[in-house]
């Protein structure tokens, strides 16, 4: 029997599962500017900094590797815009969040907010 959601019945904490659905859905809107890009491994690197190990961690999804801190940053670097929403959960359900990872809009900043 299943207690809400697979990240549930493997034991992790709500907010190890939070942090876990953060970096998937980040991870997710990430790899498709990429592959919408059609950059090579060396490329990808240089654009974000890091090594080739490293680049093939992340075409491979293996996202443990990286901190959601990390993928947003590679999201700048991508000339990307990332919005993380909290939303209170409904009673009797788990944790919800939505990440996303967007161009900005022509003419529009990337602001950073500081509170």
């Amino acid at each position: 029997m299943t207690k809400g959601s697979v990240l549930d019945d493997l034991g992790f904490s709500a907010a190890e599962a939070l942090e876990i659905k953060v970096k998937a859905d980040i991870y997710r809107e990430l790899m498709k500017h990429i592959e919408g890009r059609s950059l090579t491994q060396e490329q990808l690197g240089t654009i974000l900094g890091i090594h080739q190990p490293d680049v093939s961690h992340l075409r491979n999804g293996r996202i443990s590797k990286f901190s959601v801190g990390k993928l947003i940053k590679f999201a700048g670097k991508l000339e990307l815009g990332a919005e993380v929403r909290l939303i209170k959960p409904k009673p009797g359900r788990g944790l919800s969040v939505r990440a996303s990872v967007e161009r900005p809009a022509a003419g529009l900043a990337i602001r950073k907010l500081v509170r």
